[in-house]
């Protein structure tokens, strides 16, 4: 039980330590990741862990489409919003399908997406960092 506590204490802080340009691509790690449990269930014939981490991915994309700042972030944020809705399309599909491939389409826009963002961020000083030039909300 405590070491549960520390654990969560631990992640915690160290989530809420993250500029909002790192906690996108931490968004995106998490989705990618449940996105090969998902493939791993389809392949084991796991429908419940399949649903189970199908609904952990979409939670993630929602997430990133509810912090987007369509009204600044223009055209990109907008294009954004687009492809989120299309995946969480896509995932809602996902529930009644055993197609792999969508899984991996799903995840190559994912990972096309982190990588993106990961660049954006090796490229900005750490000092702007914090700021919230992006095109998501900050807390």
């Amino acid at each position: 039980m405590i070491d549960a506590y520390v654990h969560n204490a631990y992640m915690t802080t160290g989530i809420s330590s993250l500029s909002p340009l790192e906690l996108v691509i931490k968004l995106y790690d998490g989705a990618i990741s449940f996105l090969n449990k998902v493939a791993t269930a389809i392949k084991g014939k796991d429908k419940v862990s399949k649903i189970q981490y199908i609904n952990k991915t979409r939670a993630i994309v929602e997430e990133l489409l509810n912090s987007l700042k369509v009204e600044e972030g223009g055209e990109v944020a907008q294009n954004l919003q687009d492809l989120y809705t299309y995946m969480l399309i896509e995932l809602a599909r996902l529930h009644t399908s055993e197609s792999l491939d969508k899984v991996y389409h799903i995840q190559d826009l994912l990972k096309t997406l982190r990588s993106a963002w990961q660049e954006i961020r090796q490229t900005m000083p750490s000092s702007e960092l914090s700021s919230q030039r992006y095109y998501v909300k900050a807390n």
